[in-house]
C-alpha cells in the first residue's frame, strides 16, 4: 500500500474518556486525499473503518473479523489536517458486533458512522449474475484508458495522485464516451503493493460523479455512504462500475460494484448524492 496512505492508517491512540468501551484515536489527513480543497468521503469511511476494527481488537476483540458493512453520515465537509476518531462499542456478538465511530475536526462533528464487524464470505458464491458487464472489463486496463493522475482532472481530484486510477473511456462522457448513460466503469490499484480490505473501502467511492456523464459538472456532495466489504480481493487490479438508476432534480443514488482480478465481488456500495450545483 502506498506510503501516503499507510501513514494516514496508522492511527494514534489517545485517552478513552468516557470509559472501557470508548476510546479515541488520531490521524492525518494529506492534503493528496481530497476533492478540491475538502477530504475525499470514501477516505473518511476508510478511517473509520480502521479505527472501528483497531478499537475492537484494541478491547480485547477477535483479530480475524473485519468491517463488513460501514454506514457514513456526512455532516460537514472537513479540511486535510488532525482529525480524531471516538469509537464506541455498541455491541460484541458471536457472529457481529457493531462499533459506532465519529470523526471530529476542531471539536465539532463532521461524519458519523456505524459500523459492522465480522468475518468475511469465502469459498464459492452459491449464486453469481451470469451477465455482469463488469466481468467483460479486461482485467488490467488498456493504453486507451484515462489515467486520472495525468488527466486535468487531477487538478481537482487530488486522491488520484495518491493511486493508479484509470477510467474506461467508453464508459466515460467527458473523454468523448457514453453520454446517455449515468454509468462510469474503470481499473484501480495501489500506487505499492496489492488491495486490501482498506483500500477497497476508499475505492467504494472512488468514481467521479455518475451525473458527469448527463452534464451536470461540480461537486456532488454524499449525504449517506453505505459500503459492503464481501471477500479479501486477489492480487492485481480491482475493477469497479458506478451507476444510477434516477437523478433528480435536487439528488441522486449512485452504486458502486467492485471484482477483484478473479471476476469475484469484493466490495458494494450506495450513496445518496446532491447534483452539483455548476
Amino acid at each position: 500500500m502506498a506510503t501516503l496512505l499507510s501513514a494516514m492508517l496508522d492511527l494514534a491512540r489517545v485517552d478513552a474518556p468516557d470509559g472501557d468501551d470508548t476510546t479515541v484515536y488520531r490521524t492525518t489527513v494529506d492534503p493528496t486525499f481530497t476533492i478540491g480543497p475538502k477530504v475525499h468521503g470514501g477516505t473518511l469511511q476508510m478511517i473509520s473503518g480502521r479505527a472501528a476494527y483497531q478499537a475492537f481488537v484494541d478491547g480485547g476483540g477477535d483479530a480475524e473479523v473485519h468491517p463488513l458493512a460501514i454506514t457514513s453520515d456526512y455532516l460537514y465537509a472537513p479540511d486535510p489536517a488532525d482529525v480524531e476518531l471516538v469509537t464506541r462499542i455498541r455491541k460484541r456478538g458471536r457472529t457481529v458486533s457493531v462499533v459506532d465511530v465519529e470523526v471530529r475536526q476542531n471539536d465539532r462533528i463532521v461524519v458519523t458512522n456505524s459500523v459492522v464487524l465480522g468475518r468475511l464470505d469465502h469459498g464459492e458464491p452459491r449464486y453469481s449474475t451470469p451477465t455482469l458487464p463488469l466481468r467483460d472489463l479486461p482485467v488490467e486496463p488498456p493504453s486507451t484508458g484515462v489515467v486520472v493522475g495525468q488527466s486535468p482532472m487531477a487538478d481537482i481530484v487530488h486522491v488520484a495522485n495518491a493511486i493508479e486510477f484509470v477510467i474506461d473511456p467508453s464508459t466515460f462522457g467527458p473523454a468523448g464516451g457514453d453520454t446517455s448513460r449515468p454509468v462510469i466503469s474503470g481499473w484501480v490499484r495501489p500506487l505499492d503493493g496489492d488491495p486490501d480490505l482498506d483500500f477497497l473501502t476508499l475505492v467504494c467511492d472512488v468514481s467521479p460523479p455518475v451525473v458527469f456523464n448527463l452534464g451536470l459538472f461540480g461537486w456532488a456532495p454524499t449525504v449517506q455512504l453505505s459500503t459492503y466489504l464481501r471477500r479479501r480481493p486477489a492480487p492485481g487490479w480491482v475493477r469497479f462500475q458506478s451507476s444510477s438508476t434516477e437523478v433528480g432534480q435536487g439528488m441522486f443514488e449512485e452504486d458502486h460494484l467492485v471484482i477483484d482480478s478473479t471476476g469475484v465481488v469484493v466490495a458494494q456500495s450506495r450513496q445518496l448524492a446532491l447534483i452539483p450545483n455548476g
